[in-house]
């Protein structure tokens, strides 16, 4: 077995060979993965299709051996594509009505897999954030029946809007203010339709992500029930649509937004306005992939080190004129290029502790694949020491720091706490917790199972510029490229930075995979009992 040490932050085997992270092949794998050839690597496309073969052979190429006979882990999919020339939404005000633009105003789609789906003359009930939350002690359906309703609410949660840390999380947007889990709760509540209201800020991206994000086809799991459990119509409307919806209704939104943060608040009715909709959907269905190699352990075989990242991204639209292909170049070429270096690094280094690569499918489309992947594990998750996740990394540079999403989790923190002090660096919490990255990236569907995961970013603290130059870079990402064709790959990217948080991962994992360590999660987190349970 080869051994390690560190001389000066760089990797040594005990051979005399070094060996490192190499930074001209995270380029090219981005150079890649984010081409027009791969059509922004779609779940079921022809692109898509490439990039899992892509991934396959890098990982055979490597020596690295698939969990049980195959490299590919199927996610069934079911797709459905609203065709906008012959389905409609619209309010109507006793005889007024208004059709909501597709696109402009309003974005609309079903998970319901049925080739039409209608709703009639249903209520318009303005609910708040539509949250349940017991341990907050907040039901925004209380003394309410919403069934056969359409439900109008805001989104993010009440901590955001008051910063007041007592209420839910303060500005640190909690699960709740995910537009995923608005969906889900009005389907509980047993509503036929949901309208979130867009508002960047609480969102944390500007109406054209909700635009390209939603519009078109609709990827989810190939559920049992054929997504008969979710609501008829999920959709975003503008602000400035959901001002006149409310002035048409005589209520002031300005006002029930104030209302809203609060536990007493009540549902209102939003009088004689009523929604119609007929969506007719083209369906399809498709095997997707999630693609996984193991590097398996010299001593404990059957104990895993997990390292993520999603392959997938919006593939193309043929409907749009000029750039219609959406390459997801940091969203998340770079990610999967980062760990397909990683399985390069390791794929001539042993560890006592196997390693488990895995390359997730449908990230864009609400976590799916680490969804089915977490919900289906091919081995036991209670086996997985601790998994690193790497989602969308931007090309800053060098920092000085490391952000790290959801601080404040697990013990991995102070592992990586332990390894910047060694090179100068340090922890910045995320800058953001109002966006809701945490829940915005696979990682979590691995920690709802108990597994403790880190999901750590380059910093945004540039050794040549500071923080206002790494800010400015990450503000023009959201606000220009962030899920626009725009996000591509350019070989003047500087990720020395990148590299330099892949030694640091590389540092993070050797420990783990060479100890009998187990980290934990903090005490007081959400996810702590579950892997309690998990253990016994």
């Amino acid at each position: 077995m080869k051994k390690l040490i560190l001389i000066s932050g760089l990797l040594i085997c005990m051979n005399g060979l070094s060996k490192e992270i190499i930074e001209s092949n995270i380029h090219r794998h981005v150079n890649v993965l984010a081409s027009d050839e791969f059509e922004g690597r779609s779940p079921g496309s022809e692109g898509g299709e490439k990039t899992k073969k892509y991934l396959k052979n890098e990982f055979k190429r490597l020596g690295l051996v698939p969990i049980h006979n195959n490299y590919f882990l199927e996610v069934p999919l079911s797709r459905m594509t609203v065709n906008l020339n012959d389905s409609f939404l619209s309010i109507s005000n006793n005889e007024n009505k208004r059709t909501l633009e597709a696109g402009p105003e309003a974005v609309y789609w079903t998970k319901r897999v049925d080739q039409e789906v209608s709703v009639t003359s249903s209520e318009l009930v303005f609910v708040g954030y539509g949250i349940v939350a017991s341990e907050y002690g907040w039901n925004d359906y209380k003394n309410i029946d919403v069934k056969g309703k359409t439900v109008v609410m805001l989104i993010n949660d009440p901590g955001f809007a008051t910063e007041d840390p007592d209420l839910f999380n303060g500005r640190a947007m909690t699960y709740y203010g995910r537009w995923t889990y608005k969906y889900e709760e009005a389907a509980r509540q047993g509503a036929d339709a949901v309208l979130i209201i867009h508002e960047t800020a609480p969102a944390a991206y500007p109406w054209q992500v909700v635009e390209s994000s939603w519009a078109g086809k609709q990827i989810d799991l190939k559920r049992e029930d054929m997504g008969q459990s979710r609501v008829k119509v999920e959709g975003w409307v503008t602000s400035e649509v959901a001002e006149d919806i409310f002035n048409q209704a005589n209520l002031n939104l300005e006002q029930l937004k104030q209302n809203a943060l609060s536990a007493d608040f009540q549902a209102v009715g939003m009088s004689g306005l009523t929604l119609d909709a007929t969506l007719n959907n083209t369906i399809e269905y498709s095997m997707s992939h999630n693609v996984a190699a193991v590097k398996r352990g010299t001593k404990k075989p059957d104990e895993y080190i997990l390292m993520m990242a999603h392959w997938d991204h919006l593939g193309m639209n043929k409907d749009q004129p000029g750039d219609n292909i959406y390459n997801g170049a940091v969203d998340n070429a770079s990610g999967t290029a980062g760990l397909l270096e990683l399985a390069n690094y390791y794929s001539s280094i042993e560890s006592e502790r196997s390693l488990l690569f895995l390359a997730v499918t449908a990230e864009e489309s609400g976590l799916l694949g680490s969804q089915y992947f977490a919900e289906y594990p091919p081995i036991d998750l209670s086996h997985v020491v601790a998994g690193y996740n790497f989602d969308a990394v931007l090309p800053i540079g060098k920092t000085k720091d490391m952000i790290v999403v959801g601080y404040g989790a697990s013990e991995l923190e102070d592992i990586l706490r332990t390894e910047l002090k060694k090179i100068d660096k340090y922890i910045t919490p995320d800058p953001e917790p109002e966006k809701g990255f945490f829940y915005r990236s696979d990682h979590i569907s691995l920690a709802k199972k108990g597994v403790p995961m880190l999901y750590a970013d380059g910093g945004i603290d540039k050794v040549d510029g500071g923080k206002a130059a790494g800010k400015a870079i990450a503000d023009k990402y959201t606000s220009m490229d962030y899920h626009q064709p725009s996000d591509e790959y350019d070989s003047n990217w500087d990720l020395s930075g990148f590299t330099e948080q892949l030694t640091i991962t590389v540092n993070m994992v050797n420990y783990l995979a060479n100890s009998d360590v187990w980290p934990q999660w903090y005490e007081g987190n959400e996810f702590k009992s579950v892997r309690e349970a998990s253990k016994k």
